[in-house]
């Protein structure tokens, strides 16, 4: 499957002239991000060792999850590839979001992970990371699935976000919006956290030469963090994820950093990722100088009132890009425009909050944050 074509068709599409040849051209400035978000579609559906977690079972689970994050076209891609591989009826069935028979332990803990991170990602916890383990998952196949759902609901956000800039996307006629969550269930802070992972990461020792290169091991840069070392569990991933990120975050022209950092801080909120909004609210606060944004986003949630012209409407777009999909529409992006962002700007603070739940994904699904000592 060509997710690259399919996000570029996105934009051919588009209902006007003027929104085909806007979105056109961000396509073709940005189309480094949309080559490797299809290398890393390839590294977490149809990776060259999938292992237990088979090619169909993968396509399956990401149907599945593309259809729960409201985004019924990147759905259908996946079920095509699925005819593709001859797959049971089981598993089309699955992919219909229809449940999976109990018997089947190792599709069931499959399934009801992917469910669990896909539509409420703030509430997992490390139970459920012991629940895949007493179905037998490997730490690597935690790994390898945590991958394939961070990224699926990564590529969801992008499919919705340029729908809506072609003036293509309306409200999902049963989307209904998750009620907002404050600060109430988990303690914001701008200090520096630690992260402590669930999972045993890799050994630097014991890294394999894909796991090594994949983790940009040199003679000079050994010291590398447990975040990283759990998710060398999935070099393949892994090697495509970490540049995909930088592109985004750090490309050239369009948003400002500080516009993309205030993107990864919403979405990181929504999904209660401590560390996530940890790290990007200190660098938010380092280019702006506006603590107190941030501090009266801490207290106040994703309702939080900014009183600010220019950070109040990038905050709720991210906020609500991440935590109602189906709510979503194009009229989202016409505010925006509205408030005198360009597409090109547009575009990256959707690919922002966007990577950001996939970021979110792994670190809060995979681990926990606490103050170092």
């Amino acid at each position: 499957m060509d997710i690259s074509s399919f996000l570029s068709a996105i934009a051919a599409s588009a209902r006007t002239g003027a929104q085909k040849n806007e979105l056109t051209e961000v396509v073709m400035m940005r189309s480094d991000i949309l080559s490797m978000s299809a290398q890393a579609n390839a590294a977490v559906v149809s990776p060259q060792k999938p292992g237990r977690l088979t090619h169909s079972i993968r396509t399956a689970l990401a149907a599945r999850m593309a259809r729960q994050s409201c985004a019924p076209t990147l759905a259908s891609v996946y079920l095509e590839a699925l005819e593709t591989l001859a797959s049971p009826p089981s598993l089309t069935a699955l992919a219909h979001e229809e449940p999976v028979p109990e018997q089947d332990t190792f599709l069931a803990a499959l399934t009801q992970y992917a469910d669990l991170v896909t539509l409420r990602p703030k509430d997992a916890s490390r139970a459920d990371i012991l629940n895949l383990r007493n179905a037998g998952l490997t730490d690597a196949e935690i790994v390898h699935l945590a991958e394939l759902i961070a990224c699926v609901c990564y590529l969801a956000r992008v499919t919705l976000g340029m729908q809506a800039m072609a003036g293509t996307l309306f409200p999902a006629e049963t989307a209904e919006a998750e009620p907002a969550n404050g600060s109430e269930s988990a303690v914001f802070t701008a200090e520096p956290l630690e992260w402590i992972p669930y999972l045993q990461p890799v050994r630097l020792e014991d890294a394999t030469e894909e796991q090594r290169d994949a983790m940009k091991i040199t003679p000079s840069n050994t010291k590398i963090s447990d975040y990283i070392l759990t998710l060398a569990h999935d070099p393949e991933s892994l090697a495509v994820r970490s540049p995909l990120f930088n592109a985004i975050m750090y490309g050239r022209d369009g948003l400002s950093r500080a516009g993309r950092e205030m993107g990864a801080l919403g979405c990181s909120i929504i999904n209660h990722c401590l560390y996530c909004a940890s790290v990007h609210a200190r660098r938010f606060i380092q280019l702006t100088k506006r603590p107190e944004l941030v501090e009266t986003i801490f207290t106040e949630g994703p309702d939080a009132c900014l009183n600010d012209e220019y950070w109040q409407p990038i905050f709720d777009f991210s906020v609500k890009l991440t935590q109602s999909p189906g709510a979503f529409a194009s009229s989202d992006v016409a505010f925006l425009r509205g408030h005198g962002l360009s597409d090109l700007e547009i575009f990256d603070l959707i690919c922002a909050t966007g990577i950001f739940g996939w970021a979110n994904r792994l670190m809060h699904t995979l681990g926990h944050s606490i103050l170092p000592p």
